[in-house]
């Protein structure tokens, strides 16, 4: 009886089973996510920037049409406002421009291609770089990628208000893909392979090059950084790179240089601060955000990772030289994602400007976290003998339930777990009543006369919401609104008999 209780408690799980559990539970996180995309609603800047390719549908209904129009408000804008052109011309392409009930086609977009590019960025640094085995890679790639869409820094900006949500989290995951196609060209790949990747790192780069400041700074120096790399390993493949490295170069002194960005300085003057104190500030502002970027959660699941990790090197060849090198290299390249923010406006960044950031800091933290796993497991002066199996099968329930306690002691759920607060307001039927507000809102302005006056959402998702209409018709998101929809003006107030 005794022996028996013994090998229950010491029963080790095969890697594979960990695999596919870890896969199920992204499956659970990532559900809620998918589940709210119906409740979406448009927000202000679908609308300033839609409007153009809204406009050109209105005279041809085209694809053809809608891209002139996109096209047209890129150029536009490039000229009067900003210059990150790829991030606008996605802007203006809003599903909403064919319809209010095509709008949820924008977050589900942004849904999936960032689940692809974790997916995929995590898959070449484990299989094409570390050359793991595929359960440890399929396994990471869950933790690392729940991670990720859990802990966004704001769900709102980040998946649910497709302008602020392409404009980061989009072209972050742009930035992600292009990064895989470049390390995979660096490791080696067969013809056919090289063909594909060096036409993508050419798009990746127009797409990543355009982007938002933060996107596209972090992309050049991840760029230069592994030609660096290349030339100092001597790996000839890194001239794959120099075409689309000229174009991201290209590409970002377009947007840097753009004429409109001299239009927003001066809109926003007295905000920002000198280059030179952005860049020494951006160090300040990188390690104050660590402890909001981590938590207790984030522990508890590198604590998860590390038995995973710990198997997964005993395995592999690779030598994990330098790693204080690669965690100063880590820190300052972080850092940079805090630079654009104070340059332009005096602080560290918008809500929607941190879900880049901290995407940039948790990849980061999980891939020092496995190389310095495998220095430490080369430096040891025994190698243990390799198991097929991993931690005990009471580990990762007992490191389930300190996640649980950790969650049910915060205090605003809903704000720091985005796939808690989709299913909050789904199964409590906020969503759901916010969305037939919005319905009767837009079916009371198309139907009112050239002024409208609408009633504040009383159901008030703020996964789903950004804000209020004003009282006020001048004001900017009202006047956005009224001109998409043909109308001299629309005010919010509380009772329309005011």
């Amino acid at each position: 009886m005794k022996e028996k209780i013994r090998k229950a408690l010491t029963w080790r799980p095969q890697k594979w089973l960990v695999a596919v559990g870890a896969m199920l539970a992204l499956g659970v996180v990532l559900l809620p996510l998918f589940r709210i995309l119906p409740y979406t609603a448009p927000w202000y800047d679908d609308y300033t920037y839609g409007v153009y390719a809204h406009r050109f549908l209105g005279q041809e209904w085209s694809l053809g049409s809608a891209i002139q129009g996109a096209w047209y408000c890129t150029r536009t804008s490039w000229y009067a406002w900003q210059g990150t052109f790829s991030s606008i011309f996605f802007m203006s392409m809003v599903p909403l421009i064919w319809g209010e009930q095509y709008y949820f086609l924008g977050p589900l977009f942004i849904l999936l291609l960032l689940l692809s590019a974790l997916l995929v960025f995590t898959k070449v640094l484990l299989r094409d770089v570390l050359e793991a085995e595929w359960p440890f890679c399929l396994a990471i790639q869950a933790i690392v990628t729940g991670t990720v869409f859990v802990l966004i820094y704001t769900p709102n900006g980040g998946f649910f208000w497709y302008n602020a949500a392409v404009h980061y989290v989009g072209m972050h995951s742009f930035l992600l893909l292009l990064a895989a196609s470049w390390i995979k060209l660096l490791r080696g790949a067969g013809r056919v392979s090289c063909v594909f990747l060096v036409l993508w790192s050419l798009l990746g780069a127009v797409l990543a090059g355009g982007a938002n400041f933060v996107t596209t700074l972090q992309g050049l120096i991840l760029g230069f950084s592994f030609v660096g790399l290349g030339i100092m390993l001597k790996n000839k493949r890194v001239f794959l790179l120099l075409p689309s490295l000229a174009v991201y170069a290209f590409c970002f002194y377009k947007t840097v240089s753009a004429p409109g960005n001299n239009v927003r300085k001066g809109v926003l003057s007295g905000y920002g601060m000198g280059a030179a104190e952005a860049i020494l500030r951006s160090f300040q502002e990188a390690v104050n955000k660590i402890p909001e970027f981590t938590g207790l959660i984030t522990v508890a699941v590198m604590v998860l990772l590390f038995p995973l990790a710990w198997q997964m090197v005993k395995r592999l060849s690779f030598s994990f030289r330098f790693p204080g090198l690669l965690l100063l290299w880590s820190f300052c390249f972080y850092a940079t994602g805090f630079t654009p923010s104070l340059y332009s406006l005096g602080h560290a960044g918008l809500g929607r400007t941190l879900n880049a950031v901290k995407i940039t800091f948790q990849l980061l933290l999980f891939a020092n976290e496995i190389y310095w796993l495998g220095w430490l497991q080369k430096k040891r002066k025994k190698t243990d003998k390799v198991s097929e199996k991993g931690a005990m099968w009471w580990f990762y329930p007992v490191v389930g339930i300190c996640m649980f306690c950790i969650f049910s002691v915060e205090p605003n759920q809903s704000a720091k777990y985005s796939s808690f607060a989709a299913y909050y307001y789904v199964h409590t039927g906020e969503a759901y009543n916010f969305h037939q507000e919005y319905l009767e809102r837009i079916e009371k302005i198309q139907s009112g006369g050239p002024d409208v006056v609408v009633k504040p959402y009383a159901y008030k998702p703020w996964i789903l919401q950004s804000a209020q209409l004003s009282s006020s018709p001048d004001a900017e998101e009202n006047r956005a609104m009224a001109s998409w929809y043909d109308k001299n003006s629309i005010t919010c107030i509380a009772d329309e008999s005011e």
